[in-house]
């Protein structure tokens, strides 16, 4: 197996993760940008724990303004196999992802700016992939000698991708919309089936093209709109469509309301829809605390084309955090705590060999964040 095992405990990481945001703040020299951001992200339920660094960047550069991204993703998965999984077995998993992305910005003409972005990942993209990857290696690794195990691949998932768009301010501080089109590579971990005829095996590659359209507008001085309109193609599967809108309002002097509503579509049979909903309080001029909640349903995604398939079940996940934010001439700061919790239908026997991996689950996620502007 690949994966190692788990770390220190999570408080103690979690600990030393913050300290980290706030070195990498102070340490950065005044010169090499004109902001920089760090952040700590941590993930925690029962079954597993997500950690996030995040490392972001502001420089100009002549006539061109360039944002860096680079994170760390660490997962921590306690894999258990369901009771009757005979070739399964239990074991403490630690993976980590790390990825890199950078946005160049240039004003072409008056009121339109010409944006072009790279980005790679190496690692995992989320913590169910890490428990996918276990199951088949620890189902398929050993049958040495069955037809078609020389498709059998120990793969270290990675992506890359490549974006670019057009903004433009049709009415000055007032209006601005943008299309933007990406495109990107993605290197899975595949699965793998057996039957009569042997092995077979999933997609090594997706590629995956989008292309979006967003909005956004000043309808009154109290009140501030964006629509975004995305249409997303995948290889082997039917195009999905998403939209979102979102709303916010100044209620008063020291009040802001921030609303968010959208939804996606894809054949043969998958919907999505969310609400979401942010009270916002200014205490002063630079200190802010804020009360946020949220709601997704989805129908189940769509089946693959295994015997059994290991789409996830129809989701319905809730979620309310409290949050603070201070922000200065140059300094910020955010802290936030959000609770939420995941309900999945109960299995077929198409998916029940993963009924662990979809558990109704409650987890928290902590986020810290520090900022400096040069």
């Amino acid at each position: 197996m690949k994966h190692a095992l788990a770390p220190l405990p999570s408080p103690a990481r979690l600990l030393c993760g913050i300290g980290c945001v706030a070195a990498i703040v102070f340490a950065t020299p005044s010169r090499a940008f004109d902001s920089v951001e760090t952040s700590l992200e941590s993930l925690d339920s029962e079954l597993f724990a997500v950690e996030l660094l995040t490392l972001r960047a502001e420089h100009a550069l002549g006539d061109w303004e360039l944002q860096g991204t680079f994170s760390l993703s660490e997962y921590d998965i306690d894999f258990q196999p369901v009771s009757f999984d005979l070739l399964g077995q239990a074991a403490q998993l630690r993976e980590q992802a790390r990825s890199a992305n950078l946005i160049a910005s240039k004003a072409v003409v008056d009121k339109l700016t010409l944006d072009f972005g790279i980005a790679y990942r190496d690692g995992f993209s989320n913590y169910r992939s890490v428990w996918l990857d276990t199951y088949f290696d620890q189902h398929f690794e050993p049958l040495e000698g069955v037809p078609g195990h020389e498709l059998y691949q120990d793969v270290q998932p990675s992506a890359a991708s490549v974006t670019t768009g057009l903004k433009w301010e049709y009415l000055p501080a007032n209006a601005v919309a943008s299309v933007s089109v990406s495109r990107i590579q993605d290197n899975v971990s595949p699965g793998y089936e057996i039957d009569f005829d042997g092995i077979r095996r999933g997609e090594l590659v997706l590629a995956t093209t989008s292309l979006s359209l967003v909005t956004e507008n000043v309808l009154t001085p109290r009140l501030r709109s964006r629509i975004a309109l995305t249409a997303t193609e995948t290889s082997a599967r039917s195009p999905r469509y998403a939209a979102e809108i979102a709303l916010n309002a100044a209620l008063r002097d020291r009040w802001i309301w921030r609303n968010k509503l959208g939804g996606s579509t894809e054949n043969p049979q998958f919907d999505a829809h969310f609400i979401e909903s942010t009270i916002e309080f200014h205490a002063s001029d630079s200190f802010a605390i804020y009360l946020q909640g949220r709601s997704y349903q989805d129908s189940g995604e769509i089946e693959n084309a295994l015997l059994f398939t290991t789409a996830a079940p129809e989701l319905d996940n809730d979620s309310v955090g409290i949050g603070f934010r201070y922000l200065a001439e140059k300094w910020s700061a955010k802290v936030s705590l959000l609770h939420s919790r995941s309900q999945f239908v109960d299995t077929n026997v198409n998916v029940d060999f993963f009924r662990n991996l979809y558990v109704d689950a409650d987890w928290l996620t902590l986020q810290v964040a520090l900022g400096k502007r040069f």
